[in-house]
């Protein structure tokens, strides 16, 4: 059993965390982890309050393990002072914090007796959580899919491992295996976050297409672009962008976003996204670099057992190599 700081604070077996990786994260992925021994995370970006309630709701019936709720917390995020008020009304477990101002929200969560983690892409923002009292801080590498910061995982997860003491320290960007892991709590880290390889799950409820770009990719074929938010209606914080999986959509329109911008207008708000999203050629597949590291389509309890499994099995090489 690899036990942390982090298996302790969340009452968890394993220092695995899901990423909450949008609506497609819902409560049958969340569930599946969490029962695995892991955290199971539900998604929020995208998704309405009442929605929400719901997926909480659900989520109760599937687990009584440890989940989370993932808050995007920068000011024009859809959404954020009422799924804030929801966390705490409906009591979760735990939350997960990130970009743009998550003070507010940190300190109303943990004066309601959620455990709250921030997930911080830089090394101002790292400061401002252990500053803010978070329960862990989620260091966040520009590897990862979906949108993430400037900072190479390795040594930014090394940056704020010299200055968080006692708080855990989770590290997330290109982690898909038990390797990942056990280089993260080799390096003093207390667990990882892992987004990409769950999104290639049978509980994930991206479509078939996006789940097999992932299985096909070889981990070089992903990009972090300005372009991929363009088509959306709402702009993310300075520092932030974008992976995802290059496509004909990438292709067409990387280094055009003005013209792009135009095109967009022509659409109602997420229109041009659905149209996009009608064929595998141009959907936008949010995903990083750890895609190189999926193999199959698999159910989120053995993504959770083998990579444990193979974690522990290479931390045990490094107990025989450090005592030989």
């Amino acid at each position: 059993m690899l036990t942390t700081a982090l298996t302790r604070l969340l009452g968890i077996d394993v220092p695995i965390i899901q990423a909450g990786m949008g609506g497609d994260a819902g409560p049958a992925l969340a569930a599946a982890v969490s029962e695995a021994g892991a955290l199971g995370s539900m998604g929020t970006i995208g998704v309405s309050p009442d929605a929400v309630r719901a997926n909480i709701a659900a989520l109760r019936l599937l687990t009584a393990r440890a989940w989370a709720l993932n808050l995007i917390t920068f000011d024009w995020a859809p959404f954020t002072p009422l799924l804030v008020d929801i966390a705490i009304e409906e009591g979760v477990p735990a939350v997960v914090l990130s970009f743009g101002d998550f003070g507010p929200a940190l300190g109303r969560c943990k004066a309601a007796g959620i455990l709250t983690l921030v997930q911080v892409q830089d090394a101002g923002a790292a400061r401002a959580a252990l500053e803010g009292g978070a329960d862990a801080v989620i260091v966040q590498g520009n590897e990862a899919g979906g949108h993430t910061g400037e900072r190479g995982t390795l040594s930014f997860a090394a940056q704020v491992l010299d200055i968080a003491s006692e708080t855990p320290v989770v590290v997330a960007g290109g982690v898909g295996n038990g390797r990942g892991l056990a280089a993260a709590l080799a390096m003093g880290a207390a667990g990882v976050v892992m987004g990409t390889r769950f999104k290639a799950t049978a509980e994930f409820t991206a479509t078939a297409s996006q789940k097999s770009a992932v299985v096909a990719s070889d981990g070089s074929n992903t990009a972090a672009a300005p372009v991929f938010d363009v088509p959306y209606p709402f702009a993310w914080p300075r520092g932030v962008v974008g992976r995802a999986v290059k496509s004909q959509f990438y292709e067409d329109w990387h280094g055009r976003e003005e013209g792009l911008r135009a095109k967009v207008a022509e659409y109602p708000p997420f229109g041009l996204v659905a149209e996009l999203g009608k064929s595998a050629a141009t959907e936008i597949n949010w995903a990083g670099e750890s895609s190189g590291l999926v193999g199959e389509i698999l159910p989120a309890a053995e993504v959770v057992r083998r990579t444990a499994a193979q974690a522990d099995e290479l931390l045990a090489r490094l107990r025989a190599v450090r005592s030989g």
